[in-house]
């Protein structure tokens, strides 16, 4: 087998596991651009619509990256996606940096 773990040190090396994992954008003016979140995410950005409108952004390959557990995004995800409502995803995980963009503040990503 090859091994490749040496690759993945290089990979996350300029990620954002070290300030902040968790941003709330609540206002238009303060809407990252994609370039922006791609740097706190540290990576593609992955785009998940919430149920109320709000938007989820993580790193589209941080778990494949190992990338640690982002315990305030996880939590927003299993309040969001509950068993009951959901017939899978609702026990899923999100990894690395993420950025919430509440309903109200969305305004070049809701195009």
């Amino acid at each position: 087998m090859l091994d490749l773990s040496y690759m993945l040190n290089d990979m996350t090396k300029d990620i954002n596991t070290t300030e902040q994992q968790f941003k709330v954008i609540t206002d238009k003016k303060d809407e990252p651009d994609y370039k922006a979140v791609s740097k706190f995410v540290g990576g593609m950005v992955e785009c998940v619509q919430l149920p109320n409108g709000d938007l989820l952004l993580l790193n589209e390959e941080g778990k494949l990256m190992g990338l640690p557990l982002n315990p305030e995004a996880t939590t927003l995800w299993r309040m969001t996606f509950t068993k009951d409502k959901y017939a899978f995803g609702y026990d899923d995980f999100v990894v690395g940096p993420a950025m919430v963009i509440k309903k109200d503040a969305l305004n070049t990503w809701a195009n």
